[in-house]
Order: structure tokens, then sequence, then C-alpha cells
């Protein structure tokens, strides 16, 4: 089977009144601070928060009335089984979801919310997808995989045909890697039009799986990641057809330049995106000269992520930003050494978050104490002057490692 343009247009045309048309907008602050022009699709505003109700839906809606009467099953624990729950449900096909015993609770409440029935069962996705296989087995249903199929292959290319209606040419779009399918659909599309765009496919550096097979490469596939959505250890087959000779490169990013792309998302665009959602804005971090005075494009390709999460990563950006910091200070254990480092902090406008007193570390002399204090400053600069005014005082101060 070859996907063609004019196949995921009509295939766009069928799931549009289920969608909502998530908008392209040109990010000013952003382009600012990496002197380049960034256009942004917010897809973390989709209906289940992620792009992957676009190819759920295209395989549902491609089904014959007696393969709906079947029933569809897959495997996810993520975003791919909320997008085939909320679409079974519009479209009053049963959705059974098989996601492993470890997922997070709020993604089997949520799953189950849109409306698909949950089976837990397996240790990995290894093991629930032979579960999902014996079911299959027993009872008939219709697979419907994350990213190896062409049903959803077209449904991931509409998000493309959305933003070319959205904004002007780019010279770049930098799009999330994990199975490749929204890679796939987008390629087929930039080809199709004989844009002068470049396709680059972004991927966490712990999951290269398309890296290896576009450069011929064996990077382990392996790791904790925060961009868990496209931690994939390998390319689907089907999609990799469509991308081999349709993009330009492949980047792979680091966690760290993603916690930083989600901590800007947040307080520049005011938008919540998860790890895999960031990685578009993460390599353009991490590769400013190459974007440097281009028009480019990323995905925010989902929304869905851990409250608990994304509250450590606001707290943590804002420890790389100096702009919260643990010092450790040794000074004589006799009163009023404590006045003199809160008196300085206050006189110089930072705020005291935490304070830790201890006279019984070992490393130190009897007569002198150690204060761990936290203090949250307007920047390195701030800090810096902080710092100089406590020692003036004859009072040593070290940072924490991770300052």
């Amino acid at each position: 089977m070859k996907i063609l343009y004019e196949d995921i247009l009509s295939t766009y045309n069928k799931i549009k009144p289920f969608l909502k048309v998530t908008e392209t907008s040109y990010s000013e602050q952003i382009s600012k601070k990496f002197n380049c022009n960034l256009f942004i699709k917010f897809e973390n505003r989709q209906n289940t928060g992620s792009f992957k109700i676009r190819g759920a839906l295209s395989k549902l809606l491609s089904l014959s009335s007696k393969e709906k009467s079947k029933g569809v099953i897959g495997m996810s624990a993520g975003n791919h089984a909320q997008g085939l729950a909320y679409s079974g449900n519009k479209l009053n096909v049963n959705a059974n979801i098989v996601m492993p015993l470890g997922t997070p609770f709020t993604k089997i409440r949520r799953t189950k919310a849109f409306g698909g029935n949950v089976f837990l069962k397996g240790n990995d996705l290894v093991e629930s997808k032979k579960y999902v296989n014996e079911l299959i087995d027993k009872f008939g249903y219709i697979e419907v995989h994350p990213y190896n199929d062409y049903e959803v292959i077209k449904g991931q290319g509409t998000i493309y045909l959305e933003m070319l209606k959205q904004i002007t040419e780019l010279d770049f779009l930098l799009v999330p890697v994990g199975g490749g399918g929204l890679l796939a659909g987008c390629s087929i599309i930039n080809n199709s039009l004989s844009t002068k765009t470049k396709l680059i496919g972004v991927e966490s550096k712990f999951y290269p799986s398309l890296y290896n097979k576009f450069y011929k490469k064996k990077l382990k596939c392996t790791g904790s990641t925060i961009a868990e959505g496209i931690a994939v250890k390998e390319i689907g087959l089907i999609p990799y057809n469509y991308i081999k000779d349709k993009i330009d490169s492949v980047i792979q990013v680091s966690d760290s330049s993603i916690e930083q792309a989600i901590a800007m998302l947040a307080l520049t665009e005011k938008v919540v995106v998860e790890g895999a959602g960031a990685v578009g804005l993460a390599a353009i971090i991490e590769n400013q000269k190459t974007f440097k005075n281009k028009n480019v494009g990323i995905i925010l390709c989902g929304g869905n992520i851990d409250s608990k999460i994304i509250s450590s990563i606001l707290m943590r950006d804002l420890v790389r930003a100096k702009q919260i910091t643990t010092m450790t200070i040794t000074m004589p254990d006799k009163p009023g050494q404590l006045n003199i480092i809160s008196n300085i902090c206050a006189n110089s406008g930072a705020n005291v978050l935490r304070v830790e007193h201890n006279r019984f570390t070992m490393d130190l002399s009897a007569s002198l104490a150690k204060l761990d204090i936290t203090i949250e400053t307007q920047n390195e600069d701030h800090l810096t002057k902080i710092i100089n005014l406590i020692e003036k005082e004859g009072l040593p101060v070290t940072l924490d490692d991770n300052n």
C-alpha cells in the first residue's frame, strides 16, 4: 500500500468533525531568545491532550461495519490508550486497551473516563502485547497499532495539513519521533508538495531508534527519560519506509534540554507540555546556530504530564537559572552568626526558603557549625553579590553540587 497526499487530505475531511483545529502561532519571546522565527503547533490542546486521536480516528473510520462490531484493541501506557478510548466512544466502537501493571493511576483513570475498557496485564509493553494477541485470538478484536499502521499514519499526517493552512512555508519542521508515525505522515505531505522545508526528526538521546536506522549506528536504546512518550526501542517498519528518503536529518536531545524546553513553554507560552512534546524546542536549544534567522516549526504533540513532574521541572529550572540556591556556610558556633546572614539576605532583597543548622557534623571542629540555607534571588549576579557580602564577614560559602 502506498499513501498519497490525497489519502491524507481525504482522511482529514473524515476525522475533522471529531477534532479541535489546534492553532499554529508565532512565538515572539522564544523567537527573540534564539534569533529565529519560531512557529508552534499547539497540538497539546487537542482532545485528550495529544495528537494520537488523529491516527486512532483514521483507523476506526476505515473499518467496515462488521469489523467495528467486533471491537478494537490496542496496547499503551499513555496517549495512544486515551486516543483510542476517545475515538471508540465517539464512533460507538468498543475500545479495549491493555496497559502494563505499572501504569500511573492517572492515566488509567483518564483512559477509563474516555470510555475505554482497560486491562492491566504484563510488566511492560512487550508482555502487554502478548495479552493483546491472546484477546485477539479469543474475541476477534481488530488491533490498532500506535504507529505501525497505514491508516494511523494518514491520521497523524493531518497535523501538517493544518499547519500549512495556518502559516507560511518553513525552512525547518522539527518533528518528535517515537515509533515514527507522525514523522512519516508529515514526510508524505512535505514530499508531495515539493516544499523547501527540511524535515528533521527529534529523539531522546536515550532512545535513538530512528538515528540508528537512518545513520546505520548501533547506539543503545535504554534508560529512563522524561520523554517517555517517544521512548521506543525500534522505529516502525511501515513509517520508516516513508521516512528514510524524505527527511533531512535526525537530532538527539538530552533530558536536561527537554526540561528547559518544558519550563520555557510554561513560562513564556503559558502551556503545559509533556516531554515528548517539548523535544522540538529542545533541539533548538542545543542547535541554535543551525536555526539562526530561519523559519522553524515545532509540534507540541502532547500535554499529558504528571503534576508532580511539571512542579519538579519548574523548581529545577529556577535552580538552573541561579534563582534558587542552597548555600553551605561554615561559621563559629556562637550567638549572632545566623542573624548576620539573615540580615544580609534581607537587606539584599533575597527570600530565605529553608534553613538547617548542624552542630554535629564530624568534619568540622567542635567550635564550628554548618548552616545550609536555601534562598531565592533575582539572578546569578544577585546571588554573587550576596555570597560576597557573607564572605566579607569571614564566613566561607560553598554551593550545593546542583548549583
